[in-house]
């Protein structure tokens, strides 16, 4: 009675098992829920024929089922060929009798999978695409690193170094829409994938290529000129890059911001950190009066071209750029905004204690008239966000602080930040915005 009981109680283990034993199926056809085509079909049917993945009993493959740590060291084990022997641990959560033990023991001792400080492994726990990219750069060993800023993936976090390298092995491209999905708990198919290509070249990936942006300027009686208008902002695609061509002799100096940009050579910057940063061009190395900068937004999972309220909003004002306006406070004057229209103003006056330019729905003021006045600060019209005051804050945040104006009674919310600040200005708590002042307060 105990063998029968005994011999019950392995078919029904064996039945649930995530990697069943390896031989019982050859080929990915066999499978009753994975057919030629499907997505990773071919490196499905590598692993299969390696003997390093196999489905279940009933003759499926599960694809879009979870991984687990047990099955990630199975699997890893398998195909760099670990002693997968059933053998008692250090772990007081993995029994003799698992059919992972062996290989759980054989890729912590070559310190491809780590257990945990309570003496646990946690066999079951479900593997992320992050902490699998880990796995993979340990158990091969890999070195190459590849800077390709995903817009959800930042330096803080374990797997980091382990993405870029994995990257550069052709194993992942990440998601069309420039990301990574580090948290995103992998499947059974997933996992395929990234072993298949790690073990065989056929199978591997590149990043897509992405055309550059060209900035092309050149220095003109101690002035910047560009094909870009001062306060542009370049949101970066992953893996893109920023070719900047100087077109004459003019003598000049070029800054970056080392934190989010690198040159990769001499006229090509590479983004190398998720954030907002800048390109400052110089002329004649010291002219900061006429210095020309640009924004460079990277790691942006959203298109901020759709929506001038995203969550980037802050972070672009803290570096003098109003998302919705064509031009920046940082390093412009009232000349740059109007040789740039080059149209009549459909307003201009002294506002509060400034002398404004309206061009489409943004008001550039300077401190007087003068063409080289620079601008100070910016109105734009509500009507670009056409939200409420609880919308806005639950895209940016909740404001320094908020209360009814002492001159007209309107609604006011005032954001307080480094140098700036910004006024959302609503008839009631409860309208949608009339208009948004932006204000350098260096520069007033």
């Amino acid at each position: 009675m105990h063998k029968i009981k005994y011999y019950i109680s392995i078919m029904l283990l064996l039945s649930f098992l995530l990697v069943s034993i390896p031989g019982q199926i050859t080929q990915a056809a066999s499978f009753s829920d994975m057919k030629a085509g499907q997505t990773f079909y071919q490196e499905v049917s590598y692993l299969v024929e390696e003997n390093i993945i196999s489905g279940y009993a009933d003759g499926s493959f599960r694809p879009t089922e979870k991984v687990t740590r047990a099955a990630a060291a199975t699997m890893i084990g398998r195909a760099l060929n670990l002693d997968g022997t059933q053998r008692k641990g250090s772990f007081k959560d993995v029994p003799k009798e698992s059919y992972a033990s062996g290989y759980i023991d054989s890729a912590v001792s070559k310190g491809i999978i780590r257990g945990f400080t309570d003496g646990t492994f946690r066999p079951n726990e479900e593997v992320t695409r992050g902490q699998m990219a880990i796995f993979i750069d340990r158990a091969f060993a890999l070195t190459e690193k590849k800077n390709v800023q995903f817009s959800d993936v930042s330096s803080s976090i374990a797997a980091y170094s382990s993405i870029q390298k994995i990257v550069a092995a052709g194993i992942t491209q990440g998601y069309s829409d420039w990301t990574f999905r580090p948290n995103k708990e992998l499947s059974r198919a997933e996992f395929s994938a990234f072993l298949a290509r790690a073990l065989n070249p056929d199978f591997k990936v590149t990043i897509p290529n992405v055309d550059p942006i060209e900035i092309n300027y050149s220095i003109s009686n101690g002035k910047v000129e560009s094909n870009y208008h001062n306060g542009k902002l370049f949101v970066l695609k992953t893996g893109q890059k920023i070719e900047l061509n100087k077109l004459n002799n003019g003598s000049d100096r070029i800054l970056i911001n080392g934190v989010i940009l690198e040159y990769e050579d001499e006229n090509t910057i590479v983004p190398i950190k998720n954030g907002v940063g800048y390109i400052k061009i110089i002329p004649n190395g010291y002219d900061w009066e006429e210095a020309y900068n640009y924004e460079i937004l990277v790691g942006a999972q959203e298109d901020i071209t759709k929506s001038v309220l995203n969550k980037h909003f802050i972070e672009l004002a803290s570096e003098g750029y109003l998302n919705g306006c064509e031009f920046s406070v940082d390093d412009v004057r009232v000349e740059n905004v109007m040789n740039h229209y080059g149209t009549p103003t459909k307003w201009e006056g002294y506002y509060d204690g400034g002398y404004g330019r309206q061009y489409n729905s943004c008001i550039y003021f300077g401190g007087d008239e003068r063409s080289s006045s620079p601008i100070g600060t910016i109105d734009m019209a509500g009507s670009k966000i056409d939200k409420t005051p609880a919308q806005i804050k639950q895209i940016i945040g909740r404001p320094s602080s908020e209360e009814y104006s002492e001159m007209d009674g309107s609604w006011i919310m005032y954001y307080d930040l480094d140098g700036y600040s910004l006024i959302f200005s609503f008839a009631t708590p409860n309208s949608k915005l009339d208009s948004l002042r932006y204000k350098d307060l260096n520069n007033n």
